[in-house]
Formats: C-alpha cells, sequence, structure tokens
C-alpha cells in the first residue's frame, strides 16, 4: 500500500570534507587546461548574475516505455550534445544512492529511471570531456536534487542519502577536480556570509569562472538542513544550499518554479546580485509554452530551466534571443555588456 500510494503521488507531480587544489584529480585530462589570455574583452568586468542562459530540467532523462505520466514524455541529448548544440549552460541532475553502485542519477525508481548517464561519475566525465575541449565556456550551473523520498518502498537496492554528503561533496571533487568547481567558499571569501560577499563586492568575474563548475542543492527541507548543520554559511561544502531567503546566510542560489508569475521577486533577487534558476518551457506545456518563455525571460532569471531545448522532435523549443548562447540580463547586466562579450560556440 505504501508502493502504491507514493507511485500514485510520483505521477501526479559535521566532518570537513577536504577543498585543497591536492584533491583535484590528477591524470592529465582531468586538470583544468591552460587556456593563455581571454578573448573575450569584459571578463574582468561581468559576473555570472548579468548572464542569461538557457537551461534542461531533469537533464539526463530519457522517455520510458511505457510512458506512465505525460510529464515523462520527452528526451534529453547526451549533457555534452546539450553543451555544444543546444547552447544549455545549466543542468539539473536527480541524486539516489544505490547499495554497491555508488550515486546514480535518475528521476524515478521503476516507472521513469531511464538516463543518458546513469552513474554520477559517468555524468561528471562528460562534463568534464566537453570543458577540457571548450575551455573559455561560461560557468555551467548543476542543480542537485536529492531523491530519496521513500526510495526502498520502490526499489529495496536503493538507500537514503542522509549521512553521505560528505561523501558525494569528494565525489564531485573526483570526478571534476577542485580547481575546476567554484564553491561557496570561493564566493564568499573573507565575508561572513554568502549575501554579504554578493550584495558587497559581487561575484568572482567570469574571466576567473570560466571552465569551470558551480553546484547547488535542490532542496529546502531536510537534506539541506542536514548539509548546511554546522556550517552556517556553506564553509568548506561544493553545493551551495538552495536558498528560500536572501537573509539566510548561506543565501546564493534561487530555484524560482514560475518566474513569469513572481517577476517582481525574480527581478529584485537578480538585481541584487543572487542567481535565479526558473522553470520555463515544459513538456506539457503545449501552447503556453511560447509566452511563458517570453515572461520569464523578461522577468530576469540567470537560468532558464526547460523540457524542450532543441528544435527535434517538437514544433516550439526554447532559444535564447540574440543568445551565442547566453545573453545580457535584461534586469541585471551593465549597459557596457555585449552578447559576443559572453561567450561564441566554439571559442
Amino acid at each position: 500500500m505504501r508502493a502504491l500510494a507514493f507511485a500514485l503521488l510520483l505521477l501526479g507531480c559535521p566532518s570537513t570534507v577536504p577543498l585543497d587544489d591536492d584533491d583535484a584529480t590528477s591524470d592529465d585530462d582531468d586538470a583544468t587546461p591552460d587556456r593563455g589570455p581571454s578573448p573575450y574583452a569584459l571578463d574582468d568586468l561581468l559576473q555570472l548574475p548579468h548572464v542569461q542562459a538557457k537551461g534542461t530540467h531533469n537533464s539526463y532523462h530519457l522517455e520510458p516505455d511505457p510512458v506512465w505520466s505525460p510529464s515523462h514524455r520527452y528526451s534529453h541529448a547526451p549533457l555534452d550534445v546539450q553543451l555544444e548544440e543546444q547552447g544549455v549552460r545549466q543542468f539539473e541532475l536527480d541524486l539516489h544512492y544505490r547499495s554497491g553502485v555508488g550515486f546514480q542519477i535518475f528521476h524515478l525508481p521503476a516507472i521513469d529511471g531511464e538516463s543518458t548517464c546513469l552513474d554520477l561519475v559517468d555524468c561528471l566525465a562528460t562534463i568534464r570531456g566537453w570543458s577540457n575541449a571548450n575551455p573559455w565556456h561560461l560557468p555551467i550551473m548543476i542543480w542537485i536534487e536529492p531523491k530519496d523520498e521513500d526510495a526502498d518502498s520502490l526499489d529495496p537496492e536503493l538507500e537514503l542519502l542522509s549521512g553521505k554528503w560528505d561523501a558525494f561533496d569528494q565525489a564531485l571533487i573526483d570526478g571534476l577536480g577542485r580547481d575546476r568547481i567554484v564553491t561557496p567558499d570561493d564566493v564568499r571569501g573573507s565575508h561572513a556570509t554568502l549575501p554579504e560577499a554578493i550584495e558587497g563586492d559581487g561575484w568572482p568575474t567570469l574571466g576567473t569562472m570560466r571552465g569551470k563548475v558551480l553546484f547547488a542543492m535542490l532542496d529546502g527541507g531536510d537534506a539541506r538542513d542536514e548539509y548546511v548543520q554546522g556550517r552556517p554559511n556553506a564553509q568548506g561544502r561544493v553545493l551551495f544550499p538552495g536558498s528560500d531567503s536572501p537573509d539566510q546566510p548561506w543565501a546564493a542560489m534561487f530555484k524560482i518554479n514560475n518566474a513569469a508569475g513572481e517577476a517582481a521577486r525574480v527581478a529584485d533577487l537578480v538585481s541584487r546580485g543572487f542567481v535565479v534558476t526558473s522553470n520555463a518551457g515544459s513538456a506539457e506545456g503545449g501552447d503556453d509554452n511560447p509566452q511563458h518563455w517570453a515572461d520569464s525571460l523578461a522577468a530576469g532569471a540567470n537560468f532558464l530551466s526547460t523540457d524542450l531545448p532543441g528544435e527535434d522532435p517538437v514544433e516550439w523549443f526554447a532559444s535564447i534571443p540574440g543568445g551565442t548562447p547566453a545573453r545580457c540580463n535584461p534586469v541585471s547586466a551593465p549597459p557596457e555588456c555585449v552578447e559576443s562579450e559572453l561567450e561564441i560556440l566554439g571559442d
């Protein structure tokens, strides 16, 4: 009965982790490439909140067979194809832990479990490989969503994520290398809290963050509370904890699912330097997708997360007007900002 109820619900909808450079992966292919001088003239001025770019929702997702819910009726290209051909610069990865295997990335056990990179290590290797080939790319934003509610009721090999967050942080470092990850400590610097740093000095410049990845936790409940326990400003952590309020000491990243409906809130946060991701353009959105997408762009969300990032096989797909692949954020970017100084695909 518990499993059935859970399935129906789904269908309707402190130790210190070492973060020194010595933790970077040791193989030559894993190190951040020596890139030489930046080809972008505004790299010492522009910051991540000045950018607006496309993201994907459930970025690993492949349509299951059979399809149990219309919300599962879409498939994404592999992560490197999204980066290279669709201009995607934000991912969302749903996190599970399987006994004897480790961290895995898929949506739901039993009914929606197909993934382009089932094991976390494969997802990270795909991103790292593309990044090596494109060392001047904009920072890639990755939301990590814990998906372990009642996991054992549908798959007895799945374990709860509680108690595994130190290991997860280390898995990200092992997969990408510390020097390729922007952490809360990197942004906070000498300030007491992340909001103090962001509203005072701002983020590191794009020149500092190019070729790197940021991770954030898509959770405002028990998982986040455990993650920040004893670390109220996220010190020593790899993930930016998801935020509910700019007053939280770890506040930096916000996931606001409907930027079009909360435009004033989104504009306020982005103008103050916080980074906002919003869902826009869903597999179920139909004729409402174009207007919702346009309204979300106008609201100033930094990353617009969609089920439909490419042309085939749908009539409408998400795109960033003037994006190459990103554009200057209409709410937060300074007047000097021009799209060609953000990123040119292939550079």
